[in-house]
């Protein structure tokens, strides 16, 4: 059954950039993503909407300054992908680097059923972490669908 509160999942993520420019590349031109809307602020404030492609979003502003805290909990972008290899590769074309190449894991003790994917992990220009999954069971999905 669907979320009665969130019904249309996520819109977007936003993230506070040191490296704009190369930033907004790398999610573009290595990850795919198309520009939604740009804007600018100030003297020299500017941000972005860039779509991954399936209508969900990432906001990139550039205020993000090298010493910035942290903010929240979040510890990652997780972005589901039907080819990890090409992902992998083109982010790291990109500019990226690699944390963990494409890897397999059989999460044995999820339940109701394992959890069978691939994954990978890459660090984008602003030492963000971007993790790519490719499900081999999508029994993840189905599910999220069958909860109330």
């Amino acid at each position: 059954m669907a979320n009665r509160v969130i019904e249309q999942g996520v819109h977007h993520i936003g993230m506070r950039s040191c490296n704009y420019e190369k930033t907004v590349r790398f999610y573009k031109e290595g990850l795919g993503f198309k520009t939604v809307l740009e804007w600018e602020w100030g003297d020299s404030g500017k941000a972005c909407i860039l779509d991954m492609g399936n209508g969900t979003c990432i906001e990139i502003g550039n205020d993000g300054e090298p010493e910035l805290p942290p903010v929240g909990k979040f510890t990652h972008l997780a972005l589901r992908t039907e080819d990890i290899e090409k992902a992998y590769e083109r982010a790291l074309a990109a500019g990226g680097r690699s944390k963990v190449p494409p890897t397999y894991s059989d999460v044995i003790q999820a339940r109701p059923e394992p959890w069978k994917l691939w994954f990978a992990y890459v660090i984008g220009f602003d030492n963000e972490e971007i993790e790519f999954i490719q499900t081999v069971s999508d029994s993840f999905s189905a599910r999220a669908d069958d909860e109330v």
